[in-house]
């Protein structure tokens, strides 16, 4: 009995060790500072519901995790490994904290503002998908100002970037000069300016695109390393498939990726452990999470936002064939009226703009025949695209092309989909608007839209921040934003924008990379390079917009992984 006690007691230890209660007193210290001082409170309206109790108790877990992750890090300071990572992450986490000086605030866009104006008061926007609202919840009561979302999420990459080349160069690369060449290479990588653009942004596709680095990176060097998986590392590599599979849903593939990564590795998983049990839990999580969001949503908008690209062709040539029948189901959820009236308009502007959208009421029977409605719009959608396929793929194609940086030019003016404009979204004031019109830089259509968001400058100045919310230099942020976002003065394009706001230099090297390593019958890496191009098609398919943001994880991945298979050909015989 008493061994058996001791055994018990020595596996406790194990699973929660010294160094991890040591985090979490930190964490729980500094926790009850904010709490009792009122700073955890300061970038929130006073609210007295239940619910907040729950934000509480939620930040005080990812103190924790922050605390800890930051102690395993200097601990293990010594180890050549952590030590290469510390000096990775400081170096990102500088250079970024320096750019951010410079766009101070942030390159925050509208759906960052509304977001962040819904946690002023604790709700959910389940819009950017409710994961985005509980993560800016933890990071605005640890720094309650708006651009403290920023800082932390700069942070939190600077950990990921830092542990993650490391691993990887230190698991693959044996010689260490030839190591500081991959570091410098993937550290510039990560650096690029769409990269930059969307993590001092509060869009959750940057940490997206930094978790999935992660997981790949702890894929490959476990498989490299050859050493035994537990359990405390299957729960890790689980639940950043969970995230990457829900929080964005073109990352939903990843469970499929998932397995079959862990079957190459079956040799060196505990064998008492079930690759199916994990498996299952994480299909499980993501059906779960995502019936989560769709009920937060209180509708189904979002989701026929994934329509959008060739509805408005698809429409006018139904109505054009006499397609009446398919028609009024697409006009049961769509007001197909606004799509004739505004021929030159795109759905994702109609739906913004005119309400494209018919809402559903909020009772119980009329949700219901809500649903109904949303059934027969899908049926009545997916028989057009069958009907019209070339019509469905040019304007898919096309909407790819300036995604991709190559279609540029719109009526004459720049068409540029970087986010990023020649005026500030913001800070902009209307006589500069003039100027910029009147000395032709802008067309008169972005005047219009600089009129109709107005909004994001009301909800900045007067709903969300009301500390440190001005730029520390106006000409410098303007100036830097335009590096990042690849245009001139005169808001036209440059080299800068040719090269890295371009989809198809990275996705053709990755495409060689994939041939050779079929080539070389490497499948394990040509499932790791699946896992990277997988969203691609999706996004294709259901992208509403323009903009290179939504393939941004794609984009990072496949610079990373053809630059890691490229410097492995040219170094071979460097490789571990």
């Amino acid at each position: 009995m008493e061994l058996k006690f001791a055994m018990i007691k020595k596996k406790n230890i194990k699973i929660f060790d010294s160094e991890k209660k040591k985090s979490f007193a930190v964490a729980l210290i500094i926790w009850l500072v904010m709490n009792i001082s009122g700073w955890q409170r300061l970038y929130f309206q006073d609210r007295h519901r239940i619910d907040v109790l729950f934000y509480k108790g939620l930040h005080l877990f990812f103190l924790y995790g922050i605390i800890y992750l930051t102690r395993v890090f200097i601990k293990k300071r010594n180890q050549d490994k952590y030590k290469t990572a510390i000096r990775i992450a400081a170096a990102y986490f500088i250079l970024n904290i320096i750019i951010l000086i410079t766009i101070w605030p942030g390159a925050f866009r509208t759906d960052d503002l509304i977001t962040l104006f819904y946690m002023k008061g604790y709700f959910i926007h389940a819009w950017q998908h409710f994961i985005t609202s509980l993560y800016y919840a933890v990071c605005l009561q640890t720094l309650p100002f708006a651009t403290g979302l920023i800082i932390m999420q700069i942070y939190i990459i600077s950990i990921i970037v830092g542990y993650s080349i490391s691993s990887l160069t230190f698991a693959y690369v044996a010689d260490k000069n030839i190591r500081k060449i991959y570091i410098i290479i993937l550290f510039l990588t990560v650096n690029f300016l769409p990269v930059l653009s969307y993590v001092h942004s509060g869009f959750r596709i940057a940490l997206c695109s930094f978790l999935e680095f992660l997981f790949i990176a702890e894929i490959m060097t476990a498989k490299k390393e050859n050493k035994l998986l537990d359990k405390v590392k299957l729960n890790e590599l689980m639940i950043l498939c969970i995230l990457i599979a829900v929080w964005r849903t073109e990352g939903v593939y990843y469970v499929v990726i998932f397995p079959v990564l862990l079957f190459f590795m079956k040799k060196n998983i505990d064998k008492g452990l079930h690759i199916y049990t994990y498996c299952i839990v994480a299909v499980a999580a993501v059906i779960m999470l995502g019936h989560c969001n769709n009920i937060l949503n209180l509708n189904s908008s979002y989701s026929l936002t994934a329509t959008f690209m060739p509805l408005p062709d698809l429409v006018r040539i139904a109505e054009k064939e006499g397609d009446d029948e398919l028609l009024s189901d697409i006009d049961l959820m769509i007001d197909t009226y606004k799509i004739f009236q505004n021929p030159d308009e795109t759905a994702e502007t109609l739906f913004w703009r005119k309400d494209l959208i018919r809402l559903p009421y909020k009772n119980d029977k009329n949700k219901e025949y809500y649903n109904k409605y949303y059934n027969k719009y899908i049926k009545a959608y997916i028989k057009l695209v069958i009907k019209h396929p070339k019509i469905t793929f040019m304007a898919m194609w096309n909407n790819f092309l300036a995604s991709a940086g190559i279609t540029t030019i719109e009526d004459g003016y720049p068409l540029i989909h970087s986010g990023i404009h020649v005026y500030d979204d913001i800070f902009e004031d209307e006589s500069e608007m003039n100027r910029l019109l009147k000395e032709n830089m802008i067309p008169q259509q972005a005047m219009v839209d600089w009129e109709e968001e107005k909004v994001s400058k009301k909800l900045w100045y007067e709903s969300i921040d009301s500390k440190l919310n001005e730029p520390t230099n106006r000409n410098l942020r303007k100036k830097m934003l335009r590096i990042i976002g690849g245009i001139n003065n005169r808001g036209r394009i440059t080299v800068l924008y040719r090269i890295f706001w371009n989809l198809f230099i990275p996705f053709i090297l990755i495409a060689f990379c994939l041939l050779y390593k079929l080539y070389k019958k490497d499948w394990f890496t040509v499932f790791i390079i699946l896992g990277v191009v997988g969203r691609i098609p999706l996004i294709f398919v259901t992208s509403s917009a323009p903009y290179l943001m939504y393939y941004l994880p794609a984009y990072l991945m496949s610079y990373i992984v053809s630059f890691f298979i490229i410097l492995s050909c040219i170094f071979k015989k460097y490789q571990k």
